[in-house]
């Protein structure tokens, strides 16, 4: 496992919810190692921004416009990292919304759909698709965002915290039904980050981070990451220094988890 079960420089990855955030960040280190990416995401033009600045030139990345709830779409993003004549050697779910507010009294059932859909539906059907290309490969990785919310959890947010521990069951049983292919499958279960999802929450609630309870001091317990430091940990989890990491969980969440 340890010689197939990750991306060289010149292979490919690919990456849903990457025009921001996490995902952002995340295209970014790997283009930074000369991998190329096909980078999907639901809003188009913040996509091709984002891409511009990562890589201007366009030689190691490619957009793909594409709704991931959408079993359609998920097979169109892996159609097109087919026709990119690189072997794809990974695979980064991203994607995901936030549940703010939500109960299971307060929640309807389109908003448990729809949120249940992005954060997990979209892991099996993005896998279904990008595992026979990894496959042909000769293995690889894939790694799915999901969040301390699957170990400890917090009120009003029912759909998301059941789909984040979805996600973490899925990774489990991924791996081992992939392990004979070398495909490492790992969970990766981050604290709050300062992405676009958490200030928009802020937003609507009329607070600061720090109000909310966020800590943003570097040495607190608990503080808010830059999405670059999940980036950072994701491309590890990608790389030769893990391939002995599967069926496990990965969980950059700046300690708050040892409160629990």
């Amino acid at each position: 496992m340890r010689t197939h079960s990750f991306p060289n420089p010149g292979d490919g990855v690919i990456v849903t919810g990457a025009a921001r955030g996490i995902g952002a960040a995340t295209v970014a280190n790997l283009v930074r190692a000369g991998i190329h990416v096909i980078a999907a995401d639901s809003n188009s033009e913040m996509l091709g921004e984002t891409l511009k600045q990562i890589d201007p030139s366009g030689a190691l990345t490619v957009a793909v416009h594409a709704d991931v709830t959408s079993e359609s779409e998920c097979k169109k993003i892996a159609d097109v990292a087919a026709s990119k004549g690189v072997r794809i050697k990974g695979l980064v779910n991203n994607a995901a919304v936030g549940a703010f507010n939500m109960s299971v009294e307060k929640t309807s059932y389109d908003q448990w759909q729809r949120i249940i859909s992005i954060n997990l539906t979209s892991i099996y059907l993005m896998s279904k698709y990008a595992l026979p290309l990894i496959r042909q490969a000769g293995g690889g990785a894939v790694i799915n965002i999901s969040s301390i919310h699957a170990f400890a959890t917090s009120t009003g947010v029912a759909p998301y915290a059941a789909a984040k521990g979805g996600v973490l069951a899925l990774t489990r049983t991924m791996a081992l039904d992939l392990a004979p292919d070398n495909i490492r499958v790992i969970s990766i279960h981050p604290g709050a980050t300062n992405t676009p999802m958490l200030q928009e929450h802020a937003q609507r609630e009329g607070k600061s981070l720090a109000e909310l309870g966020f800590p943003t001091s570097d040495n607190a317990i608990g503080r808010i990451a830059e999405p670059e430091e999940v980036a950072d940990v994701i491309s590890f989890a990608l790389s030769k220094g893990a391939s002995f990491i599967t069926g496990s969980s990965i969980t950059p969440d700046g300690g708050i988890l040892a409160k629990f």
